[in-house]
């Protein structure tokens, strides 16, 4: 084996993280309405995230965080950046219910799928602040940011609860 040529095996797949959310406003008069739907940025520390819950070296997503960001906002967006670590203005944390999501039939799945349905409803008395920017994060003490978005200004009052889902799809990359 001294002079055994290395074998090399070419990639023969890989993996892609997408994330969708929806805000959903429901009223004390019982309307419900859609506000706002997006996609979402996997930062760099969500990564590691990811991979330590596939080798069962940590839990995965554990709670909704939201924030006041910058005002500057406002007349000024900006992108999330993957790089990001913590939100900029911490207001509100939520344990999130996480289950598997069929994406063709539209419901939940009791078997896995490649998708999953994060959601945590934001009751009348909480999170009341001006809403820019939200993340799932990791479970504590670390609370590792798993992904990102910044978004228009939700004036979030006790006038009405605020639903968030976030769908986070695995899909096989075209090679």
């Amino acid at each position: 084996m001294e002079n055994s040529p290395v074998t090399h095996i070419p990639l023969k797949t890989s993996f892609s993280i997408e994330g969708r959310f929806m805000d959903v406003a429901h009223f004390i008069d019982g309307r419900s309405e859609i506000i706002r739907e997006g996609h979402n940025i996997v930062t760099d520390a969500g990564l590691g995230l990811v991979v330590g819950a596939l080798g069962n070296l940590t839990n995965g997503i554990a709670q909704w965080q939201v924030g006041s960001g910058d005002p500057a906002w406002d007349t000024a967006p900006v992108e999330a950046a993957a790089d990001r670590t913590a939100l900029v203005i911490p207001v509100f944390m939520k344990p999130v219910t996480v289950s598997y999501w069929d994406a063709a039939n539209n419901r939940f799945s009791p078997s896995p799928t490649d998708t999953i349905d994060v959601r945590v409803v934001f009751l009348a008395e909480e999170a009341n602040a001006p809403l820019r920017e939200f993340g799932l994060v990791g479970p504590d003490p670390e609370h590792v940011l798993f992904n990102y978005v910044i978004h228009e200004r939700i004036s979030k009052s006790e006038n009405f609860n605020l639903e968030r889902i976030m769908r986070i799809t695995v899909r096989r990359a075209q090679n």
